[in-house]
């Protein structure tokens, strides 16, 4: 079964307004796994901090820098638009830049689940899942994928 996003847009540049609604799940995610964090001790939350930060460098290293928004305002909020400052542009969109987003937010999400797991809090686990799953909802089906350009990507609606 393929889920096929329906087109609304193509945006060559994204702002606030096409993109707030991501940027406020993105910024929940981080907060709610830094409270996560703070609640397994102080060392985690530092890792926690710098896994976020390293995470930055893995997306704009292997995906940022191979999509047409390198440099530019993109579909995810705080992304690609610093992306030209670390890397050249790359050759192409492909299977590590899919790669590259599978990383990135398997850091950002470790630390508050291993938080989750030694709490045993299914609230917090609902809760953390449904914030995670929001964020990508949103930006898969109202605000990235459905304006973007980038149609090397597997989530673009004119892909394939």
């Amino acid at each position: 079964m393929k889920i096929k996003v329906k087109r609304k847009k193509r945006l060559t540049e994204f702002t606030l307004t096409e993109h707030g609604i991501t940027a406020f799940f993105m910024a929940l995610l981080f907060l709610f796994g830094l409270y996560l964090s703070r609640t397994l001790s102080i060392p985690a939350l530092l890792l926690y901090l710098l896994f976020w930060v390293a995470s930055y460098f893995v997306i704009h290293g292997m995906t940022c820098r191979n999509c047409v928004y390198h440099g530019k305002h993109c579909p995810v909020p705080f992304q690609g638009s610093c992306s030209d400052i670390f890397f050249s542009k790359g050759k192409g969109f492909g299977p590590m830049s899919a790669i590259g987003v599978i990383l990135t937010y398997s850091l950002r999400i470790c630390i508050p689940y291993a938080a989750i797991s030694r709490s045993g809090s299914i609230s917090d686990f609902i809760s953390y899942t449904a914030v995670f799953m929001a964020f990508y909802y949103v930006l898969t089906f109202h605000t990235g994928c459905p304006n973007c350009i980038n149609l090397q990507c597997p989530m673009n609606p004119e892909h394939g």
